[in-house]
């Protein structure tokens, strides 16, 4: 019987001497978190040592910042509302030390606990929580650290279906260069992607591509001035960026012109209308009425494009549901929109443009542009109609949009108190801007005008290096063609994914293709020597409690503890969608196993335990690499395999 269901669960907890049932508290998840189980028996616990309702009890009990600070901590204050937490904690102890002098510990899962400031904490028997682990994430495998209950519309009616996420992120303009917060989008979408997923949402991924609007305006100009089809066909996606660069050199000067005359409070109306100002204008006016030249161009331009990323994303291990962008949005539905935003009275004419005056709705101050004065449809105009297409089409329960925090983060503001004003108010609800720092040293290390496909050549290029310079473990990880691609872009991805989104965006391609700890070769290495020991140590053999003696050391049993962590901390992710909530629990798994191989003799065999142990870990390791989109590049058999384990 295994541990997936409550039945398989509270039979093994009986063999260990647990009382079952398992004490039931609500906010319990036994079946996805074993520091539930935990969780559970110490709430049962504190409710009868001291008055306290079962919310409160259970509420009480968190997880510690590490685990040189305990399994679990009471914050004492919130066990009992008004009390003195010295004297809660002295009160506590005293009735434990009673209990433990009597032989009654109420629970054989935990060691006696002690006292901290406003924390009592506890730790666990190492011995007892092995012997509950090991069959719980070998039960699980690539499930250890989901759950898909998140995902359903009704937890009570799983028949009803699952909740749908829409995610736009990565969102390049097909004009020009591919910037370091469009490469950050990328990676981060894709991972906030990847953990939806494995919360059990339905999740549809679109590039909502910049593929309309003036800045291709300005490129067709370019095109009818420095475009050659024999330096397209050879290069089409090259060829295309060098004429973007020599028509917008041309433009530069007209466009500080414009700002240095707004700057001075003067009209730009006269700059505006003449030289590649009024030349960008135009040809973006015969897309937009459909001239059949400049959309031929605009095809072109396009599916060129989406081809050359399409194959790019998939060496980052990104894929999309849709290649939108502004050019697919629905006339229609920005006619729409724009007969909504009238008939409200949010939209008037000001200086021969439509403008909202958010200061006379909202109160806050600013004007946004849905038509320009030449008559031309706006990025924001553009945006309204697309959230109206997208529900339409999608019927989303969320949408979420990963960009960077430059004039987004008011363009989206904006976006979702519009729709508000529209009278959309439930639409607006389940949108949400996740966000993180432009702030991006990429052009700095590698200079402006890159492409995507040459970032992640100089990657792969550095990780080459890297493995030459390190014989031993380009000898465990493989050093082919295909071993060294998929190892630089676990490094590129691992760097990425390693800060937090409020932090800048650091790119140094040398630090992130070295083994330094917290690497993505570093945890490919460790990934890769997990498989190499259990391949000659397969654990797959039955073993008596005496056997777990070879885990009592403190640097197997911190391992252990660390273990039991990791659905913990993929719903912590899952709430606050940050990549290094993941990325520092795998840092730390990856240095406490250098610890339990340091005194290791090369070639010694492991115990059955310490072979259970390493093939737990190699599991939890590669969910989390998987769930960050590292592909684990190991030539080993894959960690979902079977176990045979009793106990």
């Amino acid at each position: 019987m295994t541990t997936l269901t409550i039945d398989g669960l509270e039979a093994l907890l009986g063999r260990l001497g647990l009382k079952i049932p398992i004490p039931h508290f609500l906010a319990a998840d036994v079946l996805n978190k074993p520091l539930d189980i935990g969780r559970s028996y110490l709430a049962d616990i504190l409710c009868s040592l001291v008055e306290s309702d079962t919310v409160n009890a259970y509420g009480s009990v968190t997880l510690p910042s590490d685990i040189y600070n305990g399994d679990l901590a009471v914050i004492l204050p919130k066990l009992q509302h008004g009390a003195d937490p010295n004297v809660l904690a002295f009160d506590l102890m005293q009735r434990v030390w009673h209990f433990s002098l009597m032989s009654l510990y109420p629970c054989p899962l935990f060691a006696l606990p002690f006292p901290e400031g406003v924390h009592l904490r506890i730790m666990f028997m190492p011995q007892m929580l092995g012997r509950l682990l090991f069959p719980y994430i070998n039960d699980r495998k690539d499930s250890y650290g989901r759950d898909v209950s998140l995902g359903l519309l009704n937890t009570s009616s799983p028949e009803l279906g699952r909740k749908k996420l829409v995610v736009e992120f990565s969102s390049p303009n097909i004009a020009s260069e591919f910037q370091g917060k469009h490469l950050r989008s990328t990676i981060l979408g894709a991972y906030i992607s990847n953990l939806y997923v494995t919360m059990g949402w339905d999740v549809v991924k679109i590039n909502y591509l910049g593929d309309w609007g003036k800045p291709i305006g300005l490129l067709g100009v370019g095109w009818e001035k420095f475009g050659s089809e024999e330096l397209f066909q050879t290069d089409p996606a090259g060829h295309l960026f060098n004429v973007y660069h020599k028509i917008n050199d041309l433009f530069i000067p007209e466009q500080l012109a414009s700002k240095k005359a707004r700057d001075d409070g003067k009209d730009p109306a006269e700059i505006e209308t003449q030289g590649l100002f009024a030349e960008r204008n135009a040809f973006f006016k015969r897309m937009e009425y459909g001239d059949e030249t400049a959309m031929a161009l605009w095809k072109r331009v396009r599916d060129v494009n989406v081809e050359n990323y399409t194959e790019l994303y998939a060496r980052l291990n990104v894929n999309f549901d849709e290649y939108s962008g502004e050019s697919q949005v629905n006339p229609e539905t920005m006619a729409e929109v724009e007969e909504t935003l009238k008939s409200k009275g949010l939209c008037e004419e000001s200086g021969g443009s439509w403008i909202i005056d958010l200061k006379k709705h909202t109160g806050k101050a600013g004007a946004v542009i849905i038509r320009d004065r030449t008559g031309s449809s706006t990025y924001l105009l553009r945006d309204l109609a697309a959230v109206l297409d997208r529900a339409r089409k999608h019927s989303f329960d969320k949408m979420i949009y990963v960009t960077a925090a430059d004039q987004h983060t008011t363009h989206f503001s904006r976006l979702f108190r519009i729709l508000e004003l529209m009278d959309m108010s439930d639409l607006a609800s389940k949108l949400q801007h996740v966000h993180f720092s432009d702030v991006s040293q990429m052009s700095k290390k590698l200079g402006h005008g890159h492409m995507l496909g040459e970032i992640l050549d100089q990657c792969q290029s550095a990780m080459q290096g890297s493995l030459n310079a390190n014989p031993e473990k380009a000898g465990l990880l493989g050093n082919t063609e295909e071993a060294v691609a998929s190892i630089g872009i676990s490094a590129l991805l691992a760097q990425e994914l390693s800060a937090r989104r409020a932090n800048d965006h650091a790119f140094d391609i040398s630090q992130m293709t070295s083994f330094e700890p917290g690497t993505g070769p570093d945890l490919q290495y460790w990934y890769a020597k997990l498989c190499s020991i259990l391949k000659t140590n397969p654990a797959q053999m039955d073993f008596s409690d005496a056997e777990f003696a070879s885990l009592k050391d403190e640097d197997h049993t911190s391992l252990l503890r660390l273990l039991v962590q990791y659905p913990d901390v993929t719903f912590s992710a899952y709430k606050s969608l940050e990549s290094a909530t993941v990325m520092t629990y795998l840092v730390n798994i990856t240095g406490q196993l250098s610890l339990c191989f340091r005194e290791s003799e090369v070639g010694t065999s492991l115990t059955p335990a310490q072979a259970m142990l390493y093939a737990a870990t190699r599991i939890v390791l590669e969910n989390g690499m998987k769930l960050l989109g590292i592909t684990p590049a190991a030539k080993c058999a894959s960690s979902s395999s079977s176990v045979v384990l009793i106990c």
